[in-house]
């Protein structure tokens, strides 16, 4: 699971961060972003996007893992993109087309661009208008 977080926080920080580890501490772990530039970061040190980032990345490599073992659920994100930049938005609809192999993916969002990009970057969306 971790090596899937990582690698999907390293797409949608478009290389900014080159994925996750976690260090021991005393009584657990604590995850650790690891910069392109070799330095780190604990999570909570990131900027507001970048947790955002680090925390999707953790719930789709999740939802990978429990439906590897249980029937489909779907995957449901209410618009968790709004600290997103355009390009780090592409990269995130990019893994939700990628995640729509394994299972339902549903976004919910009132940010018409982001129904753009995802027309964009994910060939045959499905996107419905409720207003």
């Amino acid at each position: 699971m971790m090596a899937r977080a990582s690698d999907a926080f390293a797409l949608m920080t478009r290389g900014q961060y080159s994925g996750l580890t976690t260090q021991p501490v005393k009584g657990g772990e604590v995850l650790i972003a690891l910069q392109r530039d070799g330095q780190s970061k604990v999570a909570d040190a990131l900027s507001k996007g970048a947790r955002f980032q680090l925390y999707l990345a953790l719930r789709l490599a999740g939802y990978y893992e429990f439906a590897q073992c249980r029937p489909s659920v779907p995957f449901i994100a209410d618009d968790i993109m709004e600290t997103f930049d355009h390009f780090r938005s592409e990269e995130v609809f990019r893994l939700f087309g990628e995640m729509a192999s394994a299972g339902q993916v549903i976004y919910l969002t009132h940010h018409q661009h982001l129904c753009e990009i995802a027309k964009t970057v994910v060939p045959g969306v499905a996107i419905h208008n409720l207003g």
